[in-house]
């Protein structure tokens, strides 16, 4: 039986990735618009369309990185606003996430170099976030293209490489603030293998220094050979980094547009765009009181995150680990391990998209886990291997059922809440899309106010909720600003039955502690309850008995449909 390198239709990487790229690009784009909207896709959402409206756009880190807002605007402009087109950028970076395994080529075998793809592609996790409007999955793509450039440029001595390198981590630092983890690991990684190979040559009777020694010295001639190179990669970076960061303003005398048209304003706009973007990252980031949690249940959670969605391919890195040993595969192994240590302490919360950065660690190795596997089955034998490559053969078949299943489950549904440890507790749990086409009625037909916000949720002004922090209250509505904004239904509120209007908006929502106090005040109105998960809480979830952040409360939604269906 053929060994599976050497059938024929997976000797050549391109054509086989590209259509990996079909496949990975239909599973993301089938039903994207069906979820309705994530608690923090809805914030985000949201000032994304009132940054559009206002002009006026600064980086507030507890948004993260401008580049999904600035793509999502930009796509939105030409699209129009929907959940589909809202995810629409991060899921085409997922799709063409499986190319950048070309650029691991001259270490990985043809069918490796598949494999990978296949990874990239159908991981459940990755799958899942890239249809969601989050930047961790573009952090991850641009972080790893980064890492496969720098191989392919030390393996291969082309500069093209370099330059790659420079401006693909460019973009990961315009996505999200953890990308300065990604370099810390890869050297913490570096110095572990120089570690291990030291070890093993002092168990071989070799001198333990001179692998260390011969690496330093391959670095330093890369170093002397590239300098010129080198030196151009933080002006490569800077561009990138500038028109991303840089302030947008109407206002003729400040932002980047205005400083591309006056150069006098550009060096207040650059530092703006450099220092004063790390500066307000290192106030809200490294602050103490954002990692001021217990270590170890946020261990638990992040464990669980990724047993329960990325099990195969944290098995199949194993196999690779333990069985097929290579530097580039012992390099993955220590940063996954400092990923899985080191996120949940930097976490402010137990998020499980920061997973997404464990399995990419793990996807050269799972990836060559899995062709060792598939290649070991025809050679099963009465042997003492025949138990251990039947089980990972079967893990192999019930994996693959596992990624199918799960990621059907979890990414073309509504997920219940308490039952998906991946959609994470400000995923509503309700049907919000008959409430949302109400929404949309309104906005077309209604003239006026369209929406009425009451009690614990009204706002004394709604403009103080275009940019972060919003009022707390507001919150506690997500994500049903988004929509509002998104249809361009006026909004109001009313604190208590005195400030109810005489001739309320066609639509009124309230916690449902109010149902009866609106009642009487709406007659004529259909009222429809939803629990939806508006905002993250602490709860115990079954039979793990740690605390996973799970929360919200029932809201109760007054329409009128005889206004809605004349137009009044």
């Amino acid at each position: 039986m053929q060994r599976l390198h050497d059938r024929p239709w997976l000797r050549d990487p391109r054509r086989a990735l590209a259509l990996v790229v079909v496949v990975a690009l239909t599973v993301r784009l089938a039903g994207l618009g069906v979820r309705v909207a994530h608690w923090d896709e809805g914030r985000v959402g949201y000032w994304i369309l009132r940054t559009a409206a206002s002009g006026h756009w600064e980086y507030r880190p507890i948004i993260h990185g401008p580049f999904v807002q600035h793509v999502t605007r930009w796509v939105i402009a030409v699209a129009g606003a929907s959940d589909f087109v809202m995810r629409l950028p991060v899921a085409i970076l997922g799709s063409l996430f499986p190319l950048s395994a070309l650029l691991f080529r001259t270490r990985l075998q043809d069918t490796e170099t598949i494999a990978l793809g296949v990874v990239l592609a159908l991981n459940p996790l990755l799958l899942y976030y890239s249809r969601f409007m989050r930047s961790d999955l573009p952090l991850a793509v641009f972080a790893f293209v980064t890492f496969g450039a720098l191989v392919a440029a030390i393996d291969t001595d082309r500069r093209r490489y370099l330059h790659l390198a420079a401006i693909a981590f460019a973009l990961a630092l315009t996505t999200k603030e953890n990308a300065i983890l990604y370099p810390v690991s890869w050297l913490g990684a570096i110095v572990m293998v120089g570690v291990g190979a030291a070890v093993a040559a002092r168990r071989h009777g070799r001198d333990p220094i001179d692998p260390v020694r011969s690496g330093l010295a391959a670095a330093m001639g890369r170093v002397r050979s590239w300098g010129r190179t080198l030196l151009l990669i933080p002006l490569e970076m800077l561009p990138v980094l500038v028109f991303f960061y840089a302030p947008r303003s109407p206002d003729p005398d400040a932002g980047l547009w205005s400083a591309l048209a006056d150069p006098s304003l550009l060096p207040r706009v650059v530092w703006d765009a450099t220092v004063g973007s790390a500066g307000a990252f290192a106030d809200l980031w490294l602050a103490p009181d954002m990692h001021a949690h217990p270590y170890a249940p946020y261990l638990a959670h992040f464990g669980a995150v990724l047993a329960l969605a990325a099990a195969a391919t944290v098995v199949f890195a194993v196999v690779a680990i333990r069985w097929h040993p290579r530097p580039l595969v012992a390099f993955c192994g220590w940063w996954a391990l400092s990923a899985v240590v080191g996120y949940p302490y930097v976490a402010d919360i137990k998020a499980p998209w920061l997973a997404v950065h464990v399995v990419v660690a793990l996807a050269i190795p799972a990836a060559i886990g899995l062709v060792a596997v598939f290649d070991r089955l025809p050679t099963v034998g009465l042997d003492g291997h025949t138990v251990a490559t039947v089980g990972l053969a079967a893990l192999l078949v019930s994996s693959g059922a596992f990624v199918v299943g799960s990621s059907a489950l979890i990414t073309y549904q509504q997920p219940p809440h308490g039952l998906n440890v991946v959609a994470q507790g400000g995923q509503p749990g309700g049907d919000l899309r008959p409430i949302v086409e109400d929404l949309q009625t309104a906005a077309a037909t209604n003239e006026g106010a369209d929406v009425l916000y009451y009690g614990d949720i009204a706002v004394a002004n709604e403009s103080h909720n275009d940019q972060p922090p919003a009022a707390s209250n507001w919150y506690d509505r997500l994500p049903l600003p988004w929509y509002t904004e998104a249809t361009g239904a006026t909004v109001t509120s009313a604190a208590d039955i005195d400030s109810l209007p005489a001739d309320p908006p066609p639509v009124v929502i309230a916690d449902s502690t109010q149902r009866d106090v609106l009642h009487a005040r709406l007659p004529g109105y259909s009222v429809r309850e939803e629990a939806v998960l508006l905002r993250p809480g602490p709860v115990t979830i079954g039979a793990f008995g740690f605390e996973y952040e799970l929360g919200g409360q029932t809201y109760v939604f007054f329409v009128d449909r005889a206004a809605l269906a004349t137009g009044g």
